[in-house]
């Protein structure tokens, strides 16, 4: 699902695409049903599911750069990446992000 000039990513298909990729992972159903006092307490029990929601609640949110990191685990998920190589990165993408920033 990669995007090119020539092909852009239509929001529909990301919908679609998010759907059918995050209804596999572990936990998804639990998080979205949790109430609001019980959240913490099952994303401490599905990490993969509370990282792969975090990134796409936050695909616009923050500079440029931030959206980007977010947008670049969002589609490795969607790509099937594994969630802890996709994490990994993500934290490492965030780290040098923050590196680079943190004098401003």
């Amino acid at each position: 699902m990669q995007c090119t000039q020539h092909t852009p990513i239509r929001m529909e298909d990301l919908a679609l695409r998010e759907q059918e990729v995050f209804s596999k992972i572990p936990g998804i159903q639990e998080l979205l049903h949790a109430p609001a006092e019980k959240w913490n307490d099952v994303e401490l029990h599905y990490p993969d599911a509370a990282f792969a929601l975090m990134v796409a609640g936050h695909l616009s949110m923050g500079n440029q750069e931030q959206n980007a990191i977010h947008q670049k685990a969002y589609l490795s998920i969607l790509e099937g990446e594994p969630i802890q190589k996709v994490r990994f990165r993500y934290d490492y993408d965030l780290e040098q992000y923050l590196e680079r920033h943190m004098w401003d």
